[in-house]
């Protein structure tokens, strides 16, 4: 399952680079007042309300990567229950981030750094992380829509549906790094997506 190497990207399509757990899906070691979706490596796997119709929207108009802070199988295990083989152009995971140290804190945190994608020739400026943890993204300027963080709880979350809306006003832009995101929410109204 897993691409290592990146696939190329098609052309001049947007790329969505996103990430798993509380982004797509809520993991745990102990199940939640209801049963799991699925299980991957004992863990319980809660999906994002209306991540089917969001996964099935992106996959027919976006490159569409995984880049997860988790480890390689975990990552492989969910990426199996939630996307087609060979589906997307890559999936990363734990190895593949950048430890460095806060210095407000002083916790050492993965990062993300998106120039690893310009060396397999992804276009930071037509490169979208979706992710819930901004500091994970602290290098990528401008490339982050940061989602509400999902525990898996609330069955009326619409984030999802959302950000379909939100994407398609960003898929035209040549540099969506220019784009200000910080308060994407209000220039997007949840709706259902357009037919292809």
């Amino acid at each position: 399952m897993t691409r290592d190497r990146p696939a190329a990207p098609s052309g001049d399509r947007l790329t969505l680079m996103l990430d798993l757990d509380e982004t797509l899906v809520y993991a745990s070691e102990i199940e939640l007042g209801r049963a799991a979706d699925f299980q991957a490596l004992g863990y319980h796997v809660y999906r994002r309300p209306h991540l089917q119709t969001f996964l099935d929207h992106v996959m027919a108009r976006y490159d569409v990567g995984v880049w997860t802070s988790s480890g390689r199988r975990y990552a492989e295990a969910v990426c199996a229950a939630l996307f087609p083989p060979q589906a997307l152009r890559f999936v990363w995971s734990s190895e593949r981030c950048s430890l460095s140290r806060d210095w407000t804190t002083g916790e050492y945190l993965n990062r993300k750094r998106l120039q690893k994608l310009k060396t397999h020739g992804y276009r930071l400026e037509r490169l979208l992380a979706i992710d819930d943890t901004p500091s994970k993204h602290s290098q990528n300027y401008g490339n982050l829509v940061c989602v509400s963080e999902y525990l898996g709880e609330d069955p009326h979350d619409d984030e999802l549906l959302r950000l379909i809306g939100y994407l398609g006003t960003l898929a035209g832009e040549a540099d969506v790094r220019k784009i200000e995101k910080r308060r994407w929410r209000e220039r997007s109204v949840a709706s259902d997506p357009k037919p292809l």
